[in-house]
């Protein structure tokens, strides 16, 4: 058996009991971007530069329509851009530099978050094929909540049993918006396989990461009384890349495990990825482009088709909740609907990172 294949199966199982490990925990629901994979700055800092020399995500996600009184969405959408540094001047590494928005508005209460955060990354070369990066993140966060739609016990009929908003609840109500900073800080390796044959399709990229979001634990609280500090959350995610020797095709299993407090969320899945290649009409240079096919499971809440299509330096990817939990019944069949985005300099299809060459 070469070095080579030692090191794939060696690869491999670490990646396999990761996702053993990871599905034999439990958990409870929190709400999250079904394409971890479209949301690098989010799920980790120290993913901050770790694509290309400069990158841009658009995400957004409309969710349980169903859950709320008047039909409210609950909707969020993401901006991140993040750029690479000093490559060409460090042999051994580089810098991570990035930046995050995040507005997520809940319900008929309007019960919204607004977070903006800065990212920095260094990125180690340990070898040709593997680098260790290391990533800190800041920045401030906003809540909100709006008191106009909240009912109250007074304002139900019990001649009819229906509410009525005319009737006067003697009830006063103030959530003035709360705001607090916010840190994060997290570890990644990042293994990408050089191809013996560029047409037999055997490269292997495995990427394994471990975050700590919240560290700071701060106080959110639209009251001056009591103190409801924010749990820190951990998540631990992984992500592969399998090429199948002599094909077009790679198969890309991902998980991603969060616990905050005494909550778990446990996202598993797996994409089959499929290249094209389009040759230019006038130069005689290969363009590519990619078409993935696959499924997230969010364990014992939901399961959500995905799609992804990529050409050049651009990605689009679709995805839809489909609750399979008892919460079917309160969102009443409604699930969510996400779209991501993503821009990549240079075309990643047509580059590859190599450790600079001084001689």
């Amino acid at each position: 058996m070469t070095m080579k294949i030692k090191n794939i199966i060696s690869l491999l199982g670490l990646f396999l009991i990761t996702h053993f490990v990871l599905l034999t925990s439990s958990f409870a629901q929190d709400v999250h971007f079904t394409q971890s994979n479209m949301i690098p700055l989010m799920l980790n800092p120290a993913l901050t530069g770790n694509e290309g020399d400069q990158r841009v995500f658009l995400n957004y996600k409309n969710q349980w329509r169903g859950m709320s009184a008047n039909g409210s969405a609950f909707n969020t959408a993401l901006f991140s851009f993040d750029a690479a540094l000093m490559k060409k001047k460090w042999r051994r590494g580089y810098l991570g530099t990035g930046i995050i928005a995040y507005k997520d508005v809940a319900g008929d209460l309007k019960m919204g978050t607004t977070q903006i955060c800065l990212s920095v990354a260094g990125i180690v070369h340990l070898s040709e094929s593997q680098t260790l990066s290391g990533g800190l993140q800041g920045g401030f966060v906003q809540k909100s909540l709006s008191t106009a739609n909240m009912q109250w016990e007074s304002q139900y009929d019990a001649s009819s049993g229906t509410y009525n908003s005319n009737l006067l609840s003697n009830d006063i109500a103030t959530a003035p918006p709360t705001s607090y900073g916010d840190f994060s800080g997290g570890l990644a390796w990042n293994y990408s396989s050089p191809q013996s044959n560029l047409g037999a399709n055997d490269q292997l990229k495995v990427n394994v990461g471990v975050a700590a979001q919240n560290v700071n634990t701060p106080k959110q609280t639209f009251s001056t009384i009591g103190n409801d500090q924010l749990y820190s959350k951990y998540i631990l995610h992984s992500l592969a890349e399998i090429g199948i020797v002599n094909t077009d095709m790679a198969v890309m299993p991902s998980v991603v495990f969060y616990k905050q407090g005494a909550s778990y969320e446990l996202n598993v899945g797996t994409l089959f990825r499929w290249t094209i290649k389009e040759k230019s009409k006038y130069t005689g240079v290969y363009k590519g482009s990619a078409f993935s096919l696959g499924a997230q499971y969010r364990l014992n809440d939901a399961i959500a088709p995905v799609a992804l299509f990529e050409y050049s330096h651009y990605s689009i990817g679709l995805s839809y909740d489909i609750n399979i939990s008892g919460l079917n019944a309160a969102t009443q069949g409604k699930g969510g609907f996400e779209i991501s985005l993503k821009y990549v300099n240079p075309n990643p299809f047509r580059s590859a990172p190599r450790l600079r060459d001084d001689n």
